[in-house]
């Protein structure tokens, strides 16, 4: 099937907050399902927005270029350790 490669996700830091796409491609289970959980109505948000990657159609590599556009910098909280 289709692979999750990307998705938006709600980070908070102290009194702010934001919303980014974020790549998903390392995410397990639990990360996946709390960063869909984050995207709440009280930050704004009425959607969540999937970026998959259907095998066999897409290519890869070229997914993964296109991926580091939305990878956070190291020294944000938006790295995760996955």
């Amino acid at each position: 099937g289709d692979v999750l490669v990307a998705m938006t996700a709600v980070q908070i830091s102290g009194a702010k907050w934001e919303r980014r796409m974020i790549p998903a491609r390392k995410f397990g289970f639990d990360l996946v399902v709390n960063a869909i959980g984050s995207n709440d109505e009280k930050w704004g948000c009425n959607n969540v927005i999937l970026m998959v990657e259907r095998p066999g159609e897409a290519d890869s590599e070229e997914v993964g270029k296109f991926l580091e556009f939305f990878e956070p910098p190291s020294d944000t909280p938006w790295k995760l350790p996955v």
